[in-house]
């Protein structure tokens, strides 16, 4: 797969004596027409990584590259294959839909049959097509976001930087915020780099999620990666029914087991924390016990959780 954003060591620091990182030796890489989700806490650095990304800050060390663009060094070619939705995002409040699409068509230099069709289409493509000739003052929240993706897509862009792009709107206009950013990937090829405090959303729309923390990489993978990581990590809880046995006695023989942590007899079963890889060991020390497995079912960590165990909360 190309390589459309990388980074190797990219650092920014701020001060007079640069005691303040704000982002400490990134190096990622995302793949073209990957969605690539970035998380973490307030003020662990999301944010100024996008803007060395897009040429709004120059790093203090390290390098990057978009879509084979330097980014100290090629930042106007970066601007020319990119789209970027910021939060928050500025427009003209007294010119409508169409005036400020077009103001930013001119902007690339777009000929005027083609941006004016653009345009249209892209109204359209983001369900802005009948407030196409209303004033942007007089828009919600929802058509402000949605406004931002098409004015993101007016060069068509080969990658977007989208900075919480469903904040602040109703969960209607968050899925189908959510359902055009997957479309473009999927229909378009277009590369995704997310920024978003909403893990519902990373979790259903991104390919790979990197998490930064304090300003540094501690994981990056897919969400069974990342969940993989914690119960390596933790271990793995259990929920476990048992026939035939009594659940004290089940409990007894389980806490004989070296990767068994921890053995709780509840009124919904057995719940034990294991290292992940055990799950054989105890259903067949329970068949030796004369027990006979009824239920054994893993916690399933949504994302929420299992970010916050990765960063220590």
């Amino acid at each position: 797969m190309e390589t459309m954003i990388e980074t190797d060591g990219l650092t920014k620091s701020f001060g007079k004596e640069n005691e303040i990182v704000a982002v400490d030796s990134l190096t990622l890489q995302v793949g073209a027409g990957e969605i690539f989700g970035f998380v973490g806490p307030n003020g662990a650095g999301k944010t100024t990584t996008m803007k060395m990304l897009i040429g709004l800050l120059e790093p203090s060390s390290g390098s990057g590259r978009v879509a084979g663009f330097d980014i100290v060094r090629e930042v106007i070619r970066i601007r020319e294959v990119t789209g970027v939705l910021p939060e928050p995002a500025g427009y003209y409040d007294n010119l409508t839909a169409r005036q400020n699409l077009r103001f930013y068509g001119k902007l690339y230099d777009i000929e005027e049959k083609d941006r004016e069709e653009r345009v249209v289409e892209l109204l359209k493509l983001v369900g802005l097509g009948h407030a196409i000739d209303q004033k942007i003052g007089g828009f919600s929240t929802g058509m402000l976001k949605r406004f931002g993706l098409a004015q993101a897509l007016i060069n068509e862009p080969s990658i977007l930087f989208l900075d919480e792009p469903t904040s602040g709107i109703d969960p209607l206009g968050a899925q189908e915020m959510r359902d055009l950013v997957s479309n473009l990937s999927r229909d378009r090829g277009v590369t995704v780099f997310l920024s978003s405090h909403s893990m519902t959303e990373v979790e259903e729309i991104c390919d790979r999620i990197g998490v930064i923390s304090k300003g540094r990489l501690i994981a990056v993978g897919t969400v069974e990666e990342l969940r993989d990581m914690v119960r390596e990590k933790e271990g793995v809880s259990y929920l476990l029914e048992v026939s035939g046995l009594a659940a004290k006695e089940v409990a007894l023989a389980l806490e004989r087991i070296g990767r068994v942590h921890s053995v709780e007899v509840s009124d919904g079963g057995i719940r034990l924390l294991a290292d992940k890889g055990a799950r054989m060991e105890i259903a067949e020390v329970v068949k030796r016990s004369g027990g006979a497995v009824t239920r054994f079912e893993g916690e399933r960590m949504d994302l929420q959780r299992v970010f916050l165990r990765l960063i220590g909360a």
